[in-house]
């Protein structure tokens, strides 16, 4: 969070040292862009949706300001917003994968799975080094129900990403859901240890540790995801 600040303050800068009678170019679109990238990452959507739309507003064709403005959305849960932003990504560049992996990532958020899927097999075929492409397809065939495939996805995305914390958790829910305790345990142990806020994982960790009978760790895994503010759906 720390590491936005310099980025923010710099593009701030950069946005305010013009004369006041000149009109931004659309090069400065990138700007805007940057600071909105980097509220993002500082969580302050709000912020990054304004930069993008005024990134979009100097220059209409950049594909990724749509692209990211929709990412922001999906983080809000404005799941239509996220959808046609990535949708107008996708019409002004169709080969843009990352479009389709983001928008495929709403789709699910809204139980379109097989839309989900769809997009995320496109993004795949046009990136097929795209970790978080088969992370995504692997979540939604998670919720359609069928592990397997959510599992090979998430070992996948793993394999191209060693570091990627959701794909280990997300495999870890699947195993979780077959039944395969153990296998679970392992991979959300791995989730937190490269991402010791990831609530999730040690809700589902809990969880396995319960049912495995060990009610001392799954306590103290339930304790630990409700301070990290995790919310049962």
């Amino acid at each position: 969070m720390k590491r936005a600040m310099p980025c923010i303050l710099a593009c701030g800068l950069l946005l305010v040292c013009g004369c006041a009678e000149n009109r931004l170019e659309p090069k400065d679109a990138l700007a805007y862009s940057n600071r909105g990238a980097a509220y993002d990452m500082q969580g302050e959507y709000d912020k990054a949706i304004a930069d993008y739309t005024e990134a979009i507003r100097l220059d209409p064709k950049d594909v990724k300001a749509y692209c990211n403005r929709g990412i922001v959305y999906r983080k809000k849960g404005e799941y239509d917003k996220a959808i046609a932003d990535c949708s107008e990504a996708i019409r002004l560049d169709p080969k843009y994968a990352v479009a389709y992996c983001n928008r495929g990532a709403a789709y699910d958020k809204q139980g379109a799975h097989d839309k989900a899927i769809a997009d995320c097999a496109e993004a795949i075929r046009l990136d097929a080094k795209c970790a978080v492409a088969y992370h995504n397809r692997g979540v939604a065939y998670g919720a359609k129900g069928d592990y397997d495939k959510a599992i090979a996805d998430c070992t996948e995305a793993i394999r191209l990403d060693p570091n990627l914390a959701m794909a280990y958790y997300n495999r870890g829910v699947a195993y979780q859901n077959k039944q395969d305790y153990d296998k679970a345990i392992a991979d959300c142990t791995k989730a937190i240890r490269l991402d010791p806020k990831l609530a999730g994982a040690y809700h589902i960790r809990g969880i396995v540790y319960q049912k495995k009978g060990d009610y001392s760790r799954a306590e103290k895994d339930f304790e630990q995801a409700q301070k990290l503010g995790f919310k049962p759906r």
